[in-house]
């Protein structure tokens, strides 16, 4: 990440539920991926663009793939 201010471009849902917003660096591009905080004005993330779900790095992320880290972060409670 470069410094560049960064733009909320979507959001996506996790299979688990969990809403998650998408941010990108004006300067580089790069992605950054913040989980809904009870605070947020709900009703706005909802009028951003729905994104696929992604990974860390940007990639889309197969569905069975999400299960699959759902599964797993369920098993580490």
């Amino acid at each position: 990440m470069c410094g560049s201010r960064m733009q909320p471009i979507g959001s996506f849902q996790r299979r688990n539920g969990e809403h998650v917003l998408v941010h990108r660096c004006l300067g580089c591009g790069f992605e950054r991926f913040n989980r809904i905080a009870a605070d947020d004005d709900f009703e706005l993330v909802l009028s951003l663009p729905t994104l696929p779900p992604r990974a860390n790095d940007g990639r889309k992320i197969p569905l069975w793939k999400e299960q699959q880290e759902v599964e797993l972060d369920m098993s580490l409670d």
